[in-house]
């Protein structure tokens, strides 16, 4: 049995991994999907905006708080920021950081600038979701994205304005696991981390999918994170 705490991206919340929590909870597994502070159902916390640092702490605290250890920790697209924030903070508790499209950048580097620089824009500020359009990622039925659509919520814009703070001797030595969507559309920051690993030669994985594996290809991305277990 492995516990994975399972981490979704920006504009949306716990809900966007349930296909795969089912899957992996079937299995056997332990499973947790925290939202983060502001989103999905905690998105009445918004005031004051929450920081990567404050997302950090809802992942790091929830570990302590019930007391798991070796832990596959994955976040989805904004979620890998908050994943690697939080590594700072319980590196002692993880077995294994996943990024599932999502970016890492590096200590001192922002996401908001990974692709570029960012516009003069106030830290409180939260963005609005875009409505999902059902023919731009055949990969999701038309109910799904009805689903989605329904959910989605605004993202605060202050987590990826904050630096990704310094490795600690044990968030660096934390074995990373990444995972690529092939049909995820250009100018997503998780492009600058794929085209790092390749200059490196660090292996990773490509899913057939769109941006949103976790409910297109729940079960592809459930065997992938059950692999290295």
């Amino acid at each position: 049995m492995t516990v994975f705490v399972l981490v979704h991206g920006a504009f949306r919340g716990a809900w966007s991994w349930s296909r795969v929590r089912r899957r992996l909870t079937a299995a056997g597994h332990e499973v947790y999907t925290p939202s983060l502070t502001g989103m999905g159902d905690r998105r009445h916390l918004t005031a004051p905006p929450p920081t990567l640092d404050t997302w950090a702490l809802d992942i790091a605290n929830l570990l302590v708080e019930e007391d798991l250890r070796d832990v596959v920790l994955a976040g989805h697209s904004q979620g890998g920021i908050a994943i690697a924030a939080a590594a700072r903070r319980c590196a002692d508790r993880l077995a294994r950081l996943v990024f599932v499209d999502a970016p890492e950048p590096l200590p001192g580097e922002r996401a908001a600038a990974l692709l570029g620089p960012v516009p003069d824009l106030p830290r409180d500020l939260w963005l609005p979701p875009k409505p999902l359009d059902p023919a731009a990622d055949p990969s999701l039925s038309p109910d799904t994205v009805a689903w989605m659509n329904a959910r989605l919520c605004p993202t605060p814009l202050a987590p990826s304005l904050d630096p990704m703070p310094e490795q600690t001797e044990a968030s660096a030595a934390v074995p990373r696991q990444y995972i690529f969507c092939t049909a995820t559309p250009p100018g997503y920051p998780a492009s600058v981390t794929l085209e790092r690993l390749r200059a490196l030669g660090t292996p990773y994985h490509h899913i057939d999918s769109g941006h949103d594996v976790a409910l297109s290809r729940p079960g592809d991305l459930a065997a992938l994170l059950t692999a290295g277990t």
